[in-house]
């Protein structure tokens, strides 16, 4: 699901960026402030934060929010900001994109739109593709070769996060707080369990989700077509 946070108290802006993502049919959620709008990351798990810098966020905070882990690791970011405050943005930090005010719905959506793409590699149909592997992020629905997967909910959600972030590792901790919340209480074994279950339904004829010793898994981006599950120690968990 294609969520996106609009963090802004300018009404013209907030009409405008909400109005250009219902033309998309995006789940769209507002917030007045710096504040609510990182309780929304964390809680409604947007794949956009557009933010609006007239909102009076100071160059401190808006490092502290570009360098926040949920916004790093996971959230594409849009600005709407004047020349001017685009000065704050230091170096060593990341935007995707920004758009000057007044918004312009047609660019507006555009700039969404790439900013998804390089995100998530989801393209217009919210298709996520990998080698044989694609997953429709609206549909929730997985297939390999054409065939469709049934997965669970937190199957597809440990997927999802990892095609995603392909190439980077993580941790079972950080898998577990990423897919199944910071209120998660169970072992970190329910993660090597999942990944179990999804190796068995997808990985067909090559490999997608690498074990890194000592560390946790990632997916694999960079994998040869074919590549042997056997190189992999699939079951070296």
């Amino acid at each position: 699901m294609q969520r996106i946070l609009i963090v802004s108290d300018d009404p013209q802006h907030v009409t405008a960026a909400g109005a250009a993502m219902r033309l998309d049919a995006r789940p769209v959620r507002t917030e007045r402030t710096l504040e609510a709008g990182m309780v929304a990351v964390r809680e409604w798990r947007p794949a956009v934060l557009v933010l609006d810098l007239g909102i009076g966020v100071t160059a401190g905070g808006l490092a502290a929010v570009l360098r926040d882990p949920e916004i790093v690791d996971r959230v594409g970011v849009l600005l709407i900001a004047t020349h001017e405050q685009l000065s704050m943005v230091g170096a060593g930090v990341r935007i995707d994109d920004f758009q000057m005010p007044p918004l312009d719905i047609e660019e507006f959506r555009t700039r969404v739109g790439r900013v998804l793409w390089e995100h998530t590699g989801a393209d217009e149909g919210s298709l996520l593709r990998r080698r044989g592997l694609v997953i429709d992020l609206e549909r929730y629905t997985v297939s390999v070769d054409g065939e469709v997967v049934d997965l669970t909910y937190k199957e597809y959600e440990l997927l999802r996060f990892l095609a995603t972030n392909a190439g980077k590792p993580f941790t079972r901790e950080a898998l577990l707080n990423r897919v199944w919340g910071y209120d998660y209480y169970g072992g970190s074994r329910t993660v090597d369990v999942h990944i179990r279950r999804i190796r068995a339904k997808i990985e067909r004829h090559e490999a997608y989700i690498d074990t890194v010793r000592n560390v946790g898994y990632r997916f694999i981006d960079d994998a040869p077509m074919g590549a042997r599950l056997d190189s992999l120690g699939a079951e070296g968990l």
